[in-house]
């Protein structure tokens, strides 16, 4: 994630050792090109179609309305899911020129019998019963027409799913495009879980991950979600290998929410939650667009359109940039849109739906929304966490009071959020995000630009006495009659400890890296960065870089799709995952299959722990980048951190602290206090954000979220089916720039 530089950063004031060893390079090593790699190459000129660049700030704010499901969500059993290219007018109908008055085409998914939408038309599942879904790849490539295909350029230089076997190409793609659509939060077997090679296209080629519940036509595949799991804020988007960026950038995503006997989504909900109508999902995403009002992914053939940084090495990745940040920000498929509302309870349901972009939020009065840090003119009271609701709402935004949290989204992060808008008849509120560009420690949005997300008018007649439950008497949300039970604690979020009687059967110990641009390689116009992002320093396959070696520690997965495994956490266990970002920016970490509980953060000398972590590396000979900016043999000396080597020891020995992963101990560089989750992290998660120079522990477990402390083993599966078969899972970063580019690792459950 880094920002675009200015002069020559790897100057001899401005290297640090911390990224020096990041960068492979300490002088020490010698970078040596040898016959037979990946042989120099010049990126084509241009994108397939040449696009002007449209500011943000010429669109119109806030004449828009925000489109909402409610009254309109999939309610059913069975039904039929297509990925679908289409015109939606997302910016304001103005805005396009007569040969585009159709609107932005995107791609989006059409569910059931509604019209395809981006995002999708939100699916409701009920607990218990099951959904079978049947999913149908209807895009079209640049070759067979595609209006949006041409637009997102697909680099194959990266790991990808590569349907037509062209991986390495400098040129941009045209064939048919590979989807799949993967349910975020759900407990899934693996063969539903639309993993990276569960792929599939229009016309029929397939990833080796690929699995089906029934018979599919070519195109197609049919998922079956047990929905066995109580009520929470899903969503579905895609998760092809390599492209999941561009293919959720086009427009797949959509809202998944999970019903239960307590949060029934009727207004006569046990629970007396907001209810449809004043229950309103709100999809969060940026995206810049061009003159014509078509998407626009910059791909570094046109400088103008480079907002934060263009590829920033393109003698490797011609078109891959390490960081997509929008200047237009849209809710819901529209730009700046405006929501009309009683003066009364809303539930609000927040995804934060954008490649990188980090939120944090407040609704401030309209007149103060151009102010950096506009003061909050409402409470936030925050119900629910990914997963599932709290035992209690959680306050935020609290007027007048200057250290109140705001509402923080990292990528994929939800939020359940009930705001109540009584006493504020007739004003105009914006919600606003502060949120530093390449969070924290980049520059903060414009508060004029991307600072706004959208207006709220409270000027609608109050329709009736509003009874619904009002979380600022402080009354539970779970315990007791009519409520569902307390959340099972893992970890006590008021101390940041392990909870009393839980057994932790293992501890991994994590390293989370980026690689930047070689020191020799850096161009005389400074444009360098990252070249590869990592968890644990190990590839997607799980292979030493540019070796058929795998990873010491690791074993070939059984689905037969070429991948080696070093997380293999027996089925009914208990694990603590600590996972050290040793990067300068944020990271937020999602894990398929099973929710968490963020147990603590804490401090840590990165440097001294670098400095340790280099010295183990053997040295040798491995993929990397030459002096000319391509990528090729690299020898390494010892004592030199190998990006894509895997972790420097045997994964599977423990260390002096006695955890898995193949790291040093971490503790001897631990410092500062440990510090417990947020009040509006004590809940069930599936995505954890994961700050720079700390350690961040989350304890899983491999088991139902709602199973007992007592009631599951190592070895015994609670799930309605068996997680040790299929595919498998992954878990990985979710700004999904990272993620197309190695920044995800297979693992499996074992029984």
């Amino acid at each position: 994630m880094s920002e675009k530089a200015s002069g020559d950063p790897f100057g001899s004031e401005q290297l640090s050792r911390r990224r020096l060893l990041l960068a492979g390079c300490l002088g020490a090593a010698s970078i040596t090109a040898l016959n037979g790699l990946i042989s120099p190459q010049r990126a084509a000129a241009s994108v397939l179609q040449p696009q002007t660049p449209l500011p943000g700030a010429k669109i119109p704010k806030y004449v828009t309305a925000l489109p909402t499901f409610g009254g309109n969500r999939v309610d059913a059993s069975s039904m039929t899911t297509s990925f679908v290219e289409f015109a939606q007018h997302v910016l304001p109908p103005s805005m396009y020129p007569d040969a585009y008055s159709d609107g932005t085409w995107v791609w989006g998914y059409q569910v059931a019998d509604r019209p395809a939408s981006w995002p999708g038309c939100t699916v409701e599942a009920r607990e218990g019963r099951p959904t079978t879904v049947r999913y149908v790849n209807k895009l079209p490539g640049v070759d067979a027409g595609s209006r949006v295909a041409p637009l997102l350029t697909v680099d194959q230089t990266l790991h990808w799913a590569d349907p037509l076997n062209q991986m390495g190409s400098f040129e941009p793609y045209r064939g048919p495009i590979p989807a799949v659509a993967h349910l975020h939060g759900g407990e899934v077997p693996s063969t539903v879980d639309g993993g990276p090679q569960a792929w599939f296209t229009s016309a029929g080629q397939r990833g080796s991950g690929y699995a089906t519940s029934d018979p599919a036509a070519p195109n197609e595949a049919v998922y079956r979600y047990p929905n066995a799991q109580p009520a929470a804020t899903l969503w579905f988007h895609d998760h092809a290998l390599g492209v999941t960026r561009l293919n959720v950038f086009g427009g797949l995503a959509a809202f998944y929410l999970v019903r239960d006997r307590y949060d029934t989504g009727r207004s006569d909900n046990p629970l007396r939650l907001p209810a449809d109508p004043y229950e309103i999902e709100l999809a969060i995403q940026d995206r810049q667009f061009d003159t014509n009002g078509q998407l626009l992914f910059p791909d570094g053939s046109n400088p103008a359109a480079d907002l934060v940084i263009p590829p920033q090495n393109p003698h490797a990745h011609p078109f891959w940039i390490s960081t997509y940040l929008g200047d237009a920000m849209v809710v819901n498929g529209r730009t700046w849109p405006v929501l009309t509302v009683e003066p009364r309870r809303y539930r609000f349901r927040f995804l934060n739906g954008c490649n990188a972009r980090y939120l944090s939020m407040s609704l401030t009065d309209a007149p103060n929304a151009d102010w950096p840090n506009a003061p909050s003119a409402v409470p936030f009271w925050q119900i629910g966490t990914d997963s599932g609701l709290l035992d209690a709402p959680a306050e935020l935004n609290t007027p007048g009071q200057a250290n109140a949290l705001p509402l923080n989204l990292a990528p994929a992060e939800r939020a359940d959020v009930i705001i109540d808008f009584s006493g504020l008849a007739g004003t105009s509120l914006i919600l606003t995000n502060t949120a530093a560009h390449s969070f924290p420690v980049g520059p903060p949005p414009n508060p004029s630009l991307d600072g706004q997300l959208m207006r709220i008018d409270v000027t609608l007649p109050l329709s009736g006495r509003d009874t619904t439950y009002d979380p600022a008497t402080g009354a539970p949300l779970r315990g007791g009659p009519g409520r569902p039970a307390p959340i099972v604690r893992l970890a006590d979020p008021g101390s940041g400890q392990v909870a009393p009687d839980v057994r932790v059967h293992a501890n991994r110990q994590l390293v989370l890296n980026e690689q930047d641009t070689a020191p020799c390689a850096v161009p005389p116009d400074g444009n360098c960065g990252t070249l590869i992002a990592l968890v644990n320093n190990s590839l997607w396959t799980g292979l030493r870089a540019g070796t058929t070696t795998p990873i010491e520690g690791s074993r070939r997965d059984r689905y037969g799709q070429g991948l080696w495994l070093t997380e293999q956490p027996r089925v009914g266990a208990t694990e603590i995952w600590e996972i050290l970002n040793t990067s300068d920016f944020a990271h937020p970490i999602h894990l398929h299959l099973v929710s968490f509980q963020v147990l603590n953060r804490q401090g840590i000398k990165v440097n001294d722990y670098l400095d340790a972590w280099a010295a183990e590396f053997p040295g040798g000979t491995y993929e990397g980048q030459l002096c000319d900016g391509t990528l090729g043999e690299v020898v390494y000396q010892p004592g030199t951190v190998i990006p894509g080597y895997g972790p420097p020891r045997d994964y599977l020995t423990p260390n002096a602290d006695g955890a898995l992963g193949g790291n040093p101990a971490f503790s001897r560089f631990l410092t500062g206090p440990v510090l417990p989750p947020d009040p509006s992290e004590a809940g069930w998660k599936d995505t954890v954000n994961t700050n720079p120079g700390q350690v961040t522990r989350v304890i899983a477990r491999w088991a139902p979220s709602t199973t007992e402390v007592a009631a599951v083993v190592p070895g015994e599966n609670r799930y309605p089916f068996d997680p040790t078969e299929g595919p498998g899972y992954v878990w990985h970063c979710h700004i999904i720039d990272h993620e197309d580019n190695e920044m995800m690792r297979p693992y499996a459950p074992t029984p």
